[in-house]
């Protein structure tokens, strides 16, 4: 083993930097990727302005609940400068959450809470004016609850029964927790279903697959070149024949490239609140050995290295595909459990072991060493 790591060791001194350019591409095209959809999802939103004249709780929790609706880009000013965006048509609307607006609403005064500007260019006007508007009344349809309520309990003699803000916020509990559009369903094998789908190997993993399959195939071109006529009789005048020199680089070259895996996951906790655990590790793991192999064994076959490379990327776009890369195939694996063994991109992203995947590449591992792989295409 010392052998073969110092013979690739010195064959790295002249190709690290294609090496390395090799292993951090996936990260890098990964962010990219995954920033510049951030920033176009960021640049779809609804660029709204918010002028905030009233600073009690309730005109707070409002807001609150406008700021959260993903569609809007809110932003805070005061009037004359969100006028003066609207008319350079950098924004889409303003609205005036006006000074009183919780003391009109527990008066059962609706008229005028918010006031809504726009130009001839507000395309999404109506829309936001209805979302907003959905958030006072919501506010208005407590208030009047509340004042019926109480008024129930001062007919009957409870006056001090319950109190006007706890009916308000029982009906804000009650909202979050009984929501009219959710649904609660139960599944047999419920619990064994929740811990399979623990690891939240998401959207940032998918693009990642795709980049790293490719740049496998070509980090594993050392196969052709180290191993074409000009050097096989080389190897003749070696200590160790060149299966094994070739099975230790393959694990010496899984260990490199699987350091890097782990900084991509660290570097994708940072940035994209991945999960970052023990169990991810080894599932990396798994899925970076299986595709190590697959490139390894696919090498084998080929001596030209035009039909080796054409070979990889067809085989890389079909696994990133078949295995929801790029197409989520959520629904077809919870239909038909066997789509997940088509692809060991689908069990990295569901946080699952490849095992069919990974008997099959050892066993052809095991038939390449023991019987030769001398086939050329």
């Amino acid at each position: 083993m010392r052998n073969i790591v110092s013979t690739r060791l010195m064959r790295s001194k002249k190709e690290w930097k294609s090496l390395l350019s090799w292993m951090l591409l996936p990260l890098i095209m990964t962010v990219v990727i995954m920033q510049s959809i951030e920033s176009w999802q960021e640049e779809t939103k609804v660029p709204v302005a918010l002028v905030v004249e009233d600073e009690t709780e309730m005109a707070g929790r409002l807001v609150e609940d406008i700021a959260a609706t993903e569609l809007f880009h809110i932003q805070f000013m005061n009037l004359d400068d969100a006028l003066h965006k609207l008319e350079q048509h950098e924004l889409d609307s303003v609205f005036v959450i006006r000074k009183g607006y919780e003391d009109n609403i527990l008066s059962n005064r609706r008229n005028q809470l918010i006031v809504a500007f726009s130009s001839n260019r507000s395309f999404a006007n109506q829309a936001v004016v209805e979302t907003i508007a959905s958030f006072a009344q919501q506010d208005a349809a407590r208030s009047k609850a509340a004042f019926v309520i109480k008024h129930l309990f001062m007919e009957y003699g409870m006056e001090e029964e319950w109190h006007y803000d706890e009916i308000i916020d029982s009906s804000r509990d009650r909202q979050k927790s009984e929501a009219l559009l959710q649904s609660s369903f139960s599944y047999y094998d419920k619990q064994n279903r929740a811990n399979e789908q623990s690891i939240p190997l998401v959207k940032a993993w998918g693009v990642w697959t795709i980049f790293a399959i490719i740049t496998t195939f070509f980090l594993f071109d050392w196969m052709l070149k180290e191993n074409r006529p000009s050097m096989r009789q080389r190897w003749l005048f070696t200590e160790i024949s060149f299966k094994k020199y070739a099975l230790g680089s393959l694990l010496l070259l899984t260990a490199i490239i699987y350091a890097m895996d782990i900084i991509t996951a660290i570097i994708f906790t940072s940035l994209f609140q991945e999960a970052f655990t023990i169990r991810v590790l080894f599932v990396l793991f798994v899925f970076r050995l299986t595709i190590n192999l697959l490139a390894f064994l696919l090498a084998s076959l080929y001596r030209q290295l035009f039909m080796y490379y054409t070979s990889g990327l067809a085989i890389a776009l079909l696994l990133a595909v078949v295995g929801g890369a790029i197409i989520p195939l959520d629904g077809l694996a919870r239909k038909w459990v066997w789509v997940e063994a088509l692809s060991p991109v689908q069990s990295l992203l569901n946080g699952t072991i490849p095992i069919l995947w990974l008997c099959a590449l050892v066993v052809l591992l095991g038939v390449w060493f023991f019987k030769g792989g001398e086939k050329n295409a």
